[in-house]
Parts: structure tokens; sequence; C-alpha cells
């Protein structure tokens, strides 16, 4: 298999933009689906909780009448219904529940009143409290479950606390439309938005566990219960199929609370920002008071000092610790290696002798000689065997003009303990997108998702602006601990040219660490669209030695679902695969080997 070029072609339209074709595509999934038949695991009763009433979205009879037919037509009888109402239940209310006892559901349907003005969160608690279920999920009227839902979504919970599953909209017109096809677990994406929305079912003993319900002034209850209970279990599975069909109603636009009591409750110094995109968050993480963490900036370099010269700029830049959110500046200790890889060029000494005469508190500049043949693996790790910084910042000599607070954004997430890699969200000059993340097995090998998106736009479900966890980031702007890089015995030398941080990456994922993109930490990346990459099929086919199962098995936090065939996260093609995907019905968070 041939090395993923860099350079970005025309972007396709992604999954949610074409209804119409989202339409037929769903179509043909649900036929492959029902071929393949219900998954054979067979998990826990789900008991789902529905308010009425208490200020939540409702559109009426109809949309109970929906929900229950919804409920008649499951594949399996693993499941209850209680319906809480707030208030007096009206007559068109009464008529949907007897007409849904009449269709065969007596014994599974139960209603409880609650007093006019009850708070939701009160009632969902009362109906957790009386359920006799193992596992509950939460519905509002209208909210439609595919046949095979309660199926699908018990028979993850067999390995797991939590399960989630894909959803979509339905408008007016009983049309569906706006596929959220999702990855799997992503704490950092939970955290940036409640991207896990509905079908969503919980074991009841952990959300004991975690307090139950809380109501939560200025923000959601739900986000803020997943919160909590993804923080005592590590056991959440994705289904990665639509088994949720949403009405398309614009709710309450949520505060931060959730977020913020979440930060606090974990004790990480960050501040909780409006996100780039409704209903979003940007948790923009510092240092702790009094840290004095020192910083090894490794930039190679042969020449080109026009490069180099902007690059070291953007590092002093960055050094200075502004957070770009208001707050005072703190200035990061610095230890800047140049590493000079053959550079024959007058301008570049007298660069360099600037650059030693430059003074600055909290930068120290290290140039090193290095003349060995070009090996990107090898000329940063014997750069960083002569550094001293606990943190390590990996930068291309082509990438400038940071963001304010880049630096100090990517090193406050380095130095989280369970993070191995951190990424930087990189630009062409023109805007476009150069690197939000790299996905296995995308247009070859590994891609670099949404390449070429045009500026301003957010991508797929926010891929392109969002922070969450990725399966890998690009070296040309990375930091990682260095007790991480020693643990994993630095870069793979034989792999010189490509697939060194990805193979970085992979290996620290599969000590358990995990892999973030912060998407608010952004630089121009000056790599040329046209230039290809350096390396060979040689290089692509040891990587895939190493690696061919990871990339065979999916990546998990792209959806199998959207297409692999070239950067646009655009639909697949519906057929055998989608089929043979639903034989492994979760997409729990994996080990990577």
């Amino acid at each position: 298999m041939l090395v993923t070029p860099l350079s970005p072609r025309k972007l396709r339209p992604d999954a949610a933009s074409d209804p119409a074709l989202y339409r037929r595509w769903a179509a043909a999934q649900d036929s492959w689906r029902r071929a393949v038949g219900p998954p054979p695991a067979e998990g826990p009763e789900i008991a789902l909780l529905m308010v009425v009433g208490a200020g939540t979205p409702s559109d009426g009879p109809l949309g109970l009448q929906r929900t229950l037919e919804s409920l008649a037509a499951q594949t399996v009888a693993r499941w209850q219904l209680s319906v809480t109402v707030a208030g007096t239940p009206d007559a068109a209310l009464d008529a949907a529940v007897t007409g849904a006892l009449r269709a065969g559901m007596a014994g599974r349907v139960g209603v409880q009143a609650r007093p006019a003005g009850v708070d939701v969160t009160a009632a969902y608690n009362w109906a957790l409290e009386e359920c006799g279920s193992p596992a509950v999920a939460f519905l509002e009227p209208g909210d439609e479950l595919a046949p095979d839902a309660v199926a699908r979504l018990s028979a993850a919970l067999v390995d797991a606390d939590v399960a989630y599953a894909d959803e979509d909209r339905t408008g007016p017109d009983g049309l569906a439309s706006t596929p959220v096809l999702k990855p799997d677990w992503s704490p950092e994406l939970l955290l940036s938005w409640r991207y896990v929305g509905r079908p969503l079912a919980l074991r009841v003993a952990p959300v004991v566990a975690a307090g139950g319900i809380r109501p939560l002034a200025d923000g959601d209850w739900e986000h803020d219960l997943l919160l909590r209970v993804t923080e005592r279990t590590p056991r959440v599975a994705h289904v990665a199929a639509v088994l949720c069909h949403r009405r398309d109603v614009a709710g309450p636009h949520a505060g931060p609370a959730a977020v913020a009591a979440a930060i606090s409750r974990r004790g990480e110094p960050a501040a909780v920002l409006p996100g780039p995109l409704r209903a979003t968050w940007s948790v923009r993480r510092h240092r702790a008071r009094g840290d004095r963490t020192t910083v090894s900036a490794i930039v190679p370099f042969r020449d080109s000092t026009t490069l180099l010269r902007a690059c070291t700029d953007s590092l002093y830049a960055g050094a200075t610790g502004a957070d770009g959110c208001g707050g005072a500046d703190r200035p990061i200790d610095v230890e800047l290696v140049l590493v000079d890889n053959g550079s024959t060029e007058p301008e570049t000494a007298t660069l360099l002798d600037r650059l030693r005469a430059r003074r600055s508190s909290n930068v120290r500049l290290l140039v090193r000689r290095d003349d060995r043949p070009f090996n990107w693996a090898a000329l940063n790790n014997a750069a960083v065997a002569e550094s001293h910084g606990e943190v390590l910042l990996f930068v291309n000599d082509d990438v400038q003009r940071g963001s304010a607070g880049w630096m100090e954004l990517l090193v406050a997430q380095a130095l989280r303990p369970e993070v191995g890699a951190v990424g930087a969200r990189l630009v062409y000059p023109d805007g476009r997108l150069q690197h939000a993340g790299i996905v296995l097995g995308l247009a070859g090998a590994t891609g670099h998702v949404l390449a070429g998106l045009e500026p301003g736009r957010p991508g797929y479900l926010g891929m392109a602006v969002l922070t969450r966890d990725v399966s890998a980031v690009t070296g040309a702007c990375m930091a990682t601990r260095r007790e991480v890089f020693e643990q994993l015995g630095g870069f793979d030398e034989a792999l010189g040219l490509d697939f060194n941080d990805v193979d970085y990456c992979l290996r620290a994922r599969r000590r358990g660490l995990r892999v973030v993109l912060e998407a608010d930490a952004e630089l121009v990346h000056l790599e040329s669209p046209s230039r290809g990459t350096s390396g060979s099929e040689e290089t692509a086919a040891a990587f895939l030695a190493r690696w061919g199962g990871a990339v065979e098995e999916g990546d998990p936090f792209y959806n199998r679902n959207l297409s692999h065939l070239d950067f646009s996260a655009a639909l697949d093609e519906p057929g055998p695969v989608v089929a043979s995907a639903m034989q492994e019905t979760t997409g729990a968070a994996r080990s990577m080997g």
C-alpha cells in the first residue's frame, strides 16, 4: 500500500450534507442489519425512563405514540417503560398509553404521576429508584428506537457499564436527516461536547455510585451524569449503528456547569469557555500555579533560514505562556534545541549567531550539529538524549505563527498523567486545514482527516475544531512527557521518514495512554500542498507489518460507517462491510496490538 499523499484533494460532501442520500444509505443499512439479525449475546433488561411535563420537550400525544410504537416493534423483550407524568395527564395522553397497553405491551409499561411543577431531575430520580431493572436508558416523547435498538444496547452492556449508539433527526415531515455517526469512547470530546447523546444505556449500579441524577443550574443533567459515571468506570461501549431517531427540535442551550463541575471535581487547572460551535465548550488547560516545568523544543533543520527564523520567533512567542483567555502571562522555561542536519549556507551561520546572541530570561538555546543522512526519528532521538526538559516538544522548521497560548495548552495537556502525546491543529498559510488528527486506514495506511477543509468550516461533527481523543497526531508539532518517551524507547529509527509519529502514538495507546488533539492550539504549517511524503512503499509495508491489525480493525475515533476512501468524512457505501461490522456490535475502548 502506498503512503497517503499529504496533498489534499477537494473534499466530498460529508455524511450530514445530503439528506436524500442519507435516507437511501440508511434504508440500505437497515436492510443489511435485518439480514444479519440481532446480536447473539443477551444482556441485561433495560428500563426506559421517560418524563412527560416538568419542562421536558414534547410534541404531544403523537410523539408519545411514535415512541410507543417503536418499542412495540423491538426484536427482543428485554425492556420495561416507566412513564412519569408531571401534573395531571390529559385525555390524549391517557389514550396513547391505553392504546399501547392494548397493543400487547401490558406489563411492560408503567405510568406514575407526580405533582405539577416537579423538577425533571427529581422525576427521573424517582423513576430510577423505583425501577427494578439492572440498566436504564432515557427517552423523550417523540424519540423512536430502531427495532434492534434494545437488543444491541443490551448486548453491548454484557461487557460494559455504559453503551451508546448513533442517531439522526426526524423533521415534521417524518423524514430522517442529520446523521450523528459518533466515535468510540472519547473522554476529551465529552468535555468539548455532549456527543454521546442518545440512545444511551447505563447500568444502574455505577449510576447510583456516582450519586444518581442531580439538578444542575445552567447545565445539562444528562451530560453531568455521564461525566460523573465515566469517572468511575472505563467500560464504555459504542454501537456503530443509527438506533435512535430524535425530533429535530432545538432545545435550550445548556450552560458550562456540567463541564466546569467535572474540571473542578478532578482538580484539573483549566478555564471553561464557550466552544466554537453551539452547545460546545473549550477547556483551556494550563499548568498548575508554581509549575516550573522545562520544555525541550526540538527543531531539526537544514538551511532554509527564512523558515527557521519564523519558527524560532514563534517558539519564543509561545514561551511567554500567554493563556489566550485574559489571564496573566506565565512564562514557560524553554530549552530550544536546534538540530543542524548539514547546513552549508552562510546565511544559516549568521542566523544561528544572532539566535545565540538573543537574550531571554526563560529561553535557553542549544545548537547541535548532526550531519547523518536525514532520518527524522534518529535526529530527534539523539537531540532528546542531550536535552533536559520534562516535556518534549517536537516541531518542524516550517511550523510558525501560533494562536495565543498554543504552547501553554500543549504543555498542560502533555503533563496530564493519562495523556501520552498531544498534537496541535495545523493549517496551511491560506487557512485550509492540514492536520486535525490522524485516522488509521484513511485513504491508505493513515490519513489526515478533513485535510484541505476550507477556512471557517468546523468539519463533520466539529472534528476540525473540537479538542478530542485521536489515534495519532503528526510529529510536525507534538508534545509528550520525557518519561513516556523513555518508556517507549523514543521514535523507531527504522521508520526514519514516515509513520514514526503514528507508530509512537499507537505504542503509547497500547500502554493505556491517550493521544489528544488540542484544537485550541493552532499553528500554520508551510508544508507545500503540492509535495507528497518523502517515504516509500517499503516504509509503509514496515508500518503495516506492525500495525496492520489495528488498521484492519478500524480507527476507534472515526465511525466505521464513514468512508475511508478519502479525507471527507463522507458516508460509506452500504453493503457487506456494514453487515460484517454489525456482527461486532460494540466499539468499546480497545487496546492496540
